[in-house]
């Protein structure tokens, strides 16, 4: 009776060891079909954890939007200098100023994260149409 009962917690034991080792963090995989040429970018997206507010595919979430079509009000440098100092734009643009009221959290400024290449790979992976 005594070693089924060993036998039964060295089982349990081995069970949450499998269990516990499956539980770290999903890697980020990039969106299905994304060209290579947009993998730098997506990378920064990562390495920026622009998905926690954004979304793995750009789809938007409560605390920030859809980052799709941006094609139709910005441009490539407009993008790069968003991202380095979004508070600048926000303030000079009404547009900016009203869409930024829909989110409690403020754009982070990313200056001084990441280098004018690295923004630069972001701005034309948010470009890209995913679909």
């Amino acid at each position: 009776m005594k070693s089924v009962s060993r036998c039964l917690v060295v089982v349990a034991m081995g069970i949450v060891a499998v269990l516990a080792g499956g539980c770290g963090e999903a890697k980020p995989i990039p969106p299905p079909g994304l060209p290579d040429a947009y993998m730098a970018g997506w990378q920064v997206y990562v390495d920026l954890d622009c998905a926690s507010c954004h979304g793995d595919l750009r789809e938007g979430k409560r605390s920030g939007p859809v980052l799709t079509g941006l094609d139709t009000h910005w441009t490539r440098d407009q993008l790069i200098e968003y991202t380095k100092y979004p508070e600048a734009m926000v303030e000079s643009n009404p547009r900016l100023a009203y869409k930024s009221e829909n989110y409690a959290i403020a754009m982070p400024g990313y200056a001084d994260k990441a280098d004018d290449a690295q923004l630069g790979a972001l701005a034309d992976y948010l470009l890209y149409d995913l679909e």
